[in-house]
């Protein structure tokens, strides 16, 4: 038995089959940034989903930019899993402290706020110093004003791997998603 395969044919499933790829790649509404100096990278890597989405800031550019684009380019994005490396009231992202002054200094954060649709964006903050104190509590305060995110973060956990990380603090006090991690 022979086999006649049309290459109009061919052409369109390929094209479809890629468009499909395409199609569900981009209606994820969660993605992952994680600073690449992350303690607790490999343990983070192994409990996501093997779909995530992981933008990962190495510091080539302004992490906050960098965010911003890829935002920008994957429209159904809503939530954003952050994974930093934290003290009671800062955190490093791209080899920048984010402190208070510097959070006051950081424009891209008013660039962001550019992107609100009627919907705030979802930062969840994966740390347990951060929102166990005022000074860390007033420093996501102060990015949610500058940005327009909705701020989560769990204000009484001992490990972000404990299966019942709750995002109990929000700056905004909307809706928050549950933890990504499995």
């Amino acid at each position: 038995m022979k086999t006649v395969i049309n290459l109009k044919t061919l052409m369109n499933f390929l094209l479809l089959t890629l468009m499909a790829i395409g199609v569900s790649k981009a209606q994820s509404s969660d993605v992952v940034v994680m600073d690449a100096q992350y303690y607790q990278k490999q343990d983070i890597l192994s409990r996501l989903p093997s779909n995530s989405d992981i933008l990962e800031i190495n510091g080539e550019d302004n992490p906050w930019k960098t965010i911003r684009e890829y935002v920008q380019q994957n429209s159904s994005i809503q939530t954003i899993h952050l994974f930093v490396n934290t003290t009671y009231n800062a955190f490093e992202l791209g080899g920048i402290t984010y402190d208070t002054q510097h959070v006051a200094q950081e424009f891209e954060f008013s660039m962001l706020e550019g992107l609100y649709q009627g919907t705030n964006f979802q930062l969840l903050v994966y740390d347990c110093n951060l929102g166990s104190n005022p000074e860390g509590l007033a420093l996501i305060k102060q990015i949610s004003e500058r940005s327009y995110l909705n701020i989560g973060v769990p204000n009484n956990c001992s490990s972000i791997l404990d299966g019942s990380l709750d995002f109990d603090h929000t700056t905004m006090n909307q809706t928050i998603n549950s933890s990504i991690l499995k």
